[in-house]
């Protein structure tokens, strides 16, 4: 799924500032199944929310400002988000993106996008796929839709790891860009 909103836009931003990937004009996400084995590396791991309002919460490793994983409660436990082009999945060839492997099938949040981003890249999936705003009808219960791994669970839910490490509140205004340090509030970690 690509997603424009000012949300995700945000939060990658303001990880590519601190020395994270480059951002995408339009992040694609996917959805993992909620069974997680951190092996090593928890030490660098952080909960980010971009406003104390905040919906959804960001695991960001400080080593290289990698976002990991994103819970939203609409999630209903069940599955976490990926940020594709912010980390690399284990399993991916290295000479492929995952655009090719993982292909979106849909484009959320079309309202959100502002042209200071880029130009936004023609959809490569059904254009009747291409939404406005959020949740299209055709994902309805999605967050309900259980699998062996859930069933069977191997690790720990991503909620938690979130219990056990540190949290911190960017404190950013919606949809303010973050071209560098300084559009960052003052106290910015």
């Amino acid at each position: 799924m690509e997603c424009c909103c000012v949300d995700c836009y945000q939060h990658l931003e303001w990880a590519s500032v601190m020395g994270g990937p480059d951002v995408p004009i339009v992040p694609t996400l996917s959805y993992w199944d909620n069974d997680i084995d951190v092996v090593r590396g928890e030490e660098h791991l952080k909960v980010v929310l971009l406003r104390e309002e905040g919906r959804s919460r960001r695991t960001t490793s400080t080593c290289c400002y990698s976002t990991l994983m994103v819970d939203h409660s609409a999630y209903s436990g069940v599955m976490f988000m990926f940020f594709e082009e912010a980390c690399r999945v284990q399993e991916d060839d290295p000479d492929v993106p995952p655009t090719k492997t993982r292909p979106a099938e849909s484009r959320i949040y079309l309202k959100d996008f502002d042209t200071s981003r880029g130009e936004l890249p023609e959809f490569q999936g059904d254009p009747s796929r291409v939404h406005q705003t959020c949740c299209p009808e055709y994902v309805k219960g999605w967050n309900r839709i259980s699998s062996p791994a859930l069933d069977n669970p191997s690790g720990e839910k991503v909620q938690s790891l979130f219990e056990r490490i540190p949290e911190m509140t960017l404190g950013l205004e919606e949809g303010k860009r973050i071209l560098n340090r300084s559009d960052c509030p003052v106290g910015f970690p």
